[in-house]
């Protein structure tokens, strides 16, 4: 485990991403997911209904899908969808955090490239418990996830809180897990056209699911500190703030994240 003062900005996924695109690298991998970038969505999970959060899947099936809507692995082909939604979302989280966006960040969010690392961490993922998924509404991608194990699994500050783990069950604040049992989701992204429908709340409800088979218990997530939305929908989805935070520059302005867990 490590603590806030162990963090960088080099530990941040959307940092190297920008490294990344100012000096021209192509085909880099990211942290965890190879290719995959870090969280932010304009309004991805508002009006989901939180006594249900696995609507649209069947709990001892966490992939099998319901009527229309399911949450399904990814495929290589969905790879540019992943890449289109996640550069507007990402762009939206910044832009709530520090405004407009300056050209050189706009043109570092890339929906190619980042088509490109989805690509790569669908077709050779480094372990079986690199995960993508999909939300779909027919035929249609309309948001994805992404979870690994935790490169730097954070220390869980002290708190009188009792969290709902992912999925409505009561989280307990025990003994700190063995860091190979924490894992980290790395992206969890619905666009705003397709908010208020649920699938926010179905592709975390599919990520608990599977983490619990793999024998994760506990799962942890940064999320910029102004996305009101996504800060909202990790509360009322059962996470709590980890109490710890990070700074990072992102083309000359700082935009704070906040990790959040919860234990499943």
């Amino acid at each position: 485990m490590t603590s806030g003062d162990a963090l960088s900005p080099d530990d941040d996924l959307l940092g190297r991403l920008l490294d990344d695109a100012a000096g021209g690298a192509e085909g880099t991998a990211l942290p965890g997911v190879p290719g995959a970038a870090g969280t932010g969505a304009p309004d991805p999970h508002a009006g989901h209904a939180h006594a249900d959060p696995h609507a649209g899947h069947a709990h001892a099936d966490p992939l099998r899908p319901t009527a229309d809507l399911s949450v399904r692995p990814a495929l290589p082909e969905d790879a540019p969808f992943l890449g289109s939604i996640q550069a507007r979302t990402f762009k939206a989280s910044l832009t709530a955090a520090v405004g407009d966006l300056a050209p050189e960040v706009v043109a570092a969010i890339d929906p190619v490239a980042l088509s490109r690392f989805w690509a790569a961490a669908i077709t050779a993922p480094p372990s079986p418990r690199h995960r993508v998924l999909t939300a779909v509404a027919g035929a249609q991608v309309v948001g994805f996830a992404a979870f690994a194990p935790a490169e730097v699994p954070v220390e869980v500050a002290s708190t009188d809180r009792g969290g709902a783990a992912p999925g409505g069950e009561t989280a307990g604040h025990g003994e700190p897990p063995a860091a190979a049992a924490v894992a980290e989701i790395l992206a969890l992204e619905v666009p705003a056209a397709h908010a208020r429908r649920g699938h926010g709340s179905r592709l975390l409800a599919a990520c608990a699911d599977l983490l619990r088979d793999q024998g994760a218990t506990r799962v942890q997530t940064w999320t910029v500190q102004d996305d009101e939305s996504r800060t909202r929908f990790l509360g009322q989805a059962g996470f709590a703030p980890a109490g710890l935070r990070r700074v990072l520059d992102v083309g000359g302005s700082e935009v704070t994240e906040i990790c959040w867990y919860a234990d499943l």
